[in-house]
């Protein structure tokens, strides 16, 4: 890492010791906040951002369920996220494997898992405590629980050096490094600082100077980049921006991921934050609408489908089903008597009068367990 790129940064370029009596530079960066011009272009983005999400938000208002759309727009943000990181797996290989009740999981699904149980955990503790280093650290220990880099300190901050680069980089090639071990701690309770702090920032803002912040640091051996992704969704939720974590981000982040890259890399450099907020808005602002949009739909078909088997005479145990399909639109007859707590033969009748009223297909008549797919909820919710 060349002190040269650095002239102008926010923070300053540290030679620091080697293990092995070498010397590398490291970046340390400032406290926050920087100084941000709210240029014109900056306004606009940040209101449409502010708009997008504040619908997002009141759709939770009309929801009938609470897991309706918050178990899909979760699970699609985690695998998102993960696969920012190399993580290679779709959105039907997770639903399958939910739906047929797998308790080996792949790694890759259990790391899909492990990062929504992260948000989870971490909005369940926000409600009585503000986020702190604590907190942070605990959401590690799960994030990290029987998946790749578990055995890389999990819950603790790292105590040796990392670097970004290509996996056969020395520290000293690399493109960036972050803060040496020993400025972790300090760096991250200026972090936490400032968030628990009045400003008259707005949040969205704020919240985009937080991911920058925390990626920078890199306070962690692995899951940095997941961390910092899931911490976007636990402070806009404790800030009351979104009610539920509607907001799947990391699809955006991913779907730009060389200038998401950069644009981190970049600003540390130049010190220069406007190019990163803007990014930062108007991935709040597309998935924003998007997860609107999706809301929307997914609604219009749940009242359509409960119109559709109204005149059942056990139509609450379908609805009980149908209710289920919208947060894995797999099932099978297994799960479905699992779901109402009934016979076999009990679930597998439900399951085939879903099939008669076109709400269920079967998806492969050579597997062993059939497995049945509402179609149209999954061509919703699938990835794109």
């Amino acid at each position: 890492m060349e002190a040269e790129n650095y002239k102008n940064a926010f923070g300053k370029v540290v030679q620091v010791d080697g293990v092995n009596g070498d010397q590398y530079n490291v970046f340390i960066p400032n406290p926050l906040p920087p100084n941000i011009e709210f240029d014109e272009e900056l306004v606009l983005i940040l209101s449409r951002a502010e708009e997008k999400l504040g619908k997002l938000s009141g759709v939770c208002l009309t929801l009938p369920s609470p897991n309706l759309l918050i178990i899909p727009y979760l699970r699609k943000e985690a695998i998102m996220s993960t696969r920012i990181e190399g993580t290679r797996i779709s959105m039907q290989e997770v639903l399958l494997s939910e739906a047929k009740e797998r308790e080996e999981k792949t790694k890759d699904a259990q790391e899909v898992v492990n990062y929504i149980n992260t948000v989870n955990y971490a909005l369940t503790k926000i409600e009585k405590s503000p986020i702190n280093v604590e907190l942070i650290k605990e959401m590690h220990k799960v994030l990290m629980e029987g998946v790749r880099g578990d055995e890389k300190a999990p819950g603790e901050f790292r105590e040796v050096q990392n670097w970004i680069g290509s996996e056969l980089s020395k520290v000293s090639d690399a493109n960036f490094v972050p803060p040496n071990p020993e400025a972790v701690p300090k760096l991250m309770e200026d972090l936490i600082e400032y968030l628990n702090t009045e400003h008259n920032v707005p949040v969205l803002v704020r919240c985009a100077l937080m991911h920058y912040q925390f990626e920078t640091i890199h306070p962690f051996c692995d899951g940095n980049g997941r961390i910092g992704r899931s911490l976007i969704t636990v402070y806009l939720c404790k800030k009351k921006k979104i009610i539920k974590p509607l907001l799947y981000i990391s699809e955006f982040f991913e779907k730009h991921r060389l200038e998401y890259n950069e644009l981190l890399l970049k600003t540390g450099q130049t010190g220069k934050f406007e190019g990163w907020i803007k990014f930062f808005l108007k991935a709040v602002e597309v998935q924003s609408e998007d997860a609107s949009v999706r809301a929307h739909k997914l609604l219009y078909l749940r009242e359509s489908y409960r119109k559709r088997v109204q005149r059942e005479a056990q139509s609450s145990d379908i609805l009980n089903i149908i209710d289920y399909l919208f947060s894995n639109p797999f099932i099978t007859v297994k799960r479905a008597q699992h779901i109402l707590d009934v016979t076999y033969p009990t679930g597998k009748k439900y399951v085939e009068k879903l099939v008669e009223y076109e709400i269920l297909k079967e998806t492969n008549r050579l597997q062993r367990e059939k497995t049945f797919v509402a179609y149209e909820i999954y061509e919703i919710i699938k990835d794109i």
